[in-house]
């Protein structure tokens, strides 16, 4: 057990002190009610607040006063290093890693973004994490690293943290199949398309998955299936988009048998999430019927998501998800690089600000996507595994949560996408736990 005593115990306080000393670590945390409860205690001690005579057994973390409810949204914070770490809120009493953390973590800079992209996103080049150079370090697990190394000095009983690495794999179903499902017309359309452009092989596999003679080049579900049966990840999770129509959805046809096939096959072998289309974080009524396809398919609720084009709306986006009982957001991460755009490589629940709260919405965030390193950077097979591979090593130094991104039209293979199934392979035993 380790108790606290928060000199201005606000919601804020609170949500930041039990993530960092308890979520984080694993350790039973009591906010101390009062001074004398505090002082008389032999537990192991930590204040969060100004420097008292508590002596020496209790550990003093200076407060930078940005975890008040002065103002609804928190100053942005000046930078600072200690020892050679990055860190928030420096002053000559200290740095304040809570009110740090909060900043980051409850997402303050997108409650009210200076400027959105064609997307209605904040630009990553936006981020406080980016315009100060700290997005390829989870600050945030390394100040709670050096937290629980003065504190275990101090207090040799505390257990050692019980977090663990691990690798959670994700794949964006963004497409479903790249020929079958689609309506005749827009069938014939790229198979002219192709031709035309004298793309002869691409026009003869559509003509051959058309007439049965091939398989579809994106049906490559049996391989995610296999890799989970296999366990060399902790966790797969397929993300399933249910619309086709628009320029940024594309997904085949749902009531396809084939895709309908898959979509229970992938469900039997391991966790489903939605991937609301595009229009879902200006329309919530896109977002229910959204879920609503995707359940009658598979028969039992979703609980887990991720924004298609990661858009989302801050809080909209985000109330939506928790009150229709979702319990898990895998939106947070770059479009554009790797990197930790919280700060973190550890899930943490959504505190919302307007409402001063903890929510149970738990928000995973994502370290690497492969679109980001071949579309936006340029990278092929070969450097993005490279790349992937040392996030994970950052991760696993921190024993923390690497969650890497792939689309379904990487993992086929096929035409611009070749080696990035065994480039994927290559991660995968890489970053095994």
């Amino acid at each position: 057990m380790l108790l606290v005593r928060l000199d201005d115990p606000t919601p804020r306080a609170r949500f930041a002190v039990n993530h960092l000393l308890g979520r984080m670590t694993s350790w039973p945390v009591h906010v101390a009610a009062s001074e004398e409860e505090f002082r008389s205690s032999e537990l192991p001690k930590v204040r969060y607040g100004s420097a008292g005579s508590e002596g020496a057994d209790a550990l003093t973390v200076h407060a930078s006063g940005a975890l008040g409810l002065e103002h609804a949204l928190p100053a942005e914070p000046e930078v600072g290093s200690e020892e050679g770490l990055p860190v928030l809120y420096p002053s000559s009493a200290g740095d304040d890693p809570f009110a740090g953390a909060f900043y980051l973590l409850a997402r303050c800079e997108e409650w009210a973004p200076r400027v959105r992209d064609a997307h209605g996103r904040l630009p990553s080049a936006e981020h406080f994490v980016v315009r100060h150079g700290l997005e390829q370090l989870p600050v945030i697990d390394h100040w709670v690293l050096r937290l629980v190394k003065v504190l275990r000095k101090r207090h040799p009983g505390l257990p050692a943290p019980q977090a663990r690495y691990r690798h959670v794999l994700s794949v964006d179903v963004d497409n479903g199949l790249m020929v079958r499902g689609r309506p005749s017309w827009k069938q014939a359309g790229a198979l002219m398309r192709a031709a035309l452009q004298g793309k002869v092989g691409e026009a003869a596999l559509r003509l051959q998955v058309l007439l049965g003679r091939r398989n579809d080049p994106f049906d490559r579900y049996t391989d995610l299936v296999e890799l989970a049966r296999m366990g060399k990840v902790d966790r797969l999770i397929a993300f399933l988009l249910m619309r086709g129509e628009g320029a940024h959805d594309h997904a085949a046809d749902i009531k396809h048998p084939l895709m309908n096939d898959r979509f229970k096959q992938m469900d039997g072998a391991f966790d489903i999430g939605l991937h609301p289309s595009y229009r879902s974080s200006e329309d919530p009524q896109v977002f229910r019927e959204d879920r609503a396809l995707l359940e009658q398919i598979i028969g039992h609720p979703v609980r887990i998501s991720r924004q298609h084009f990661l858009r989302w709306q801050v809080p909209g986006s985000l109330r939506l998800l928790e009150a229709a009982g979702l319990t898990e957001d895998h939106t947070l991460g770059f479009s554009d690089r790797p990197g930790f755009r919280c700060g973190t490589c550890t899930p943490f629940p959504w505190y919302d600000l307007e409402q001063e709260r903890e929510t149970d919405l738990m928000l995973w965030p994502f370290a690497v996507m492969d679109s980001a390193l071949h579309d936006r950077m340029g990278l092929g097979p070969e450097e993005a595994m490279r790349t992937m591979c040392a996030v994970s090593d950052s991760v696993r130094a921190m024993n923390g949560t690497f969650v890497s991104v792939w689309h379904d039209r990487f993992l086929s293979g096929y035409g611009t996408w070749q080696g990035w199934p065994e480039a994927m392979q290559q991660v995968v035993e890489h970053a095994r736990s």
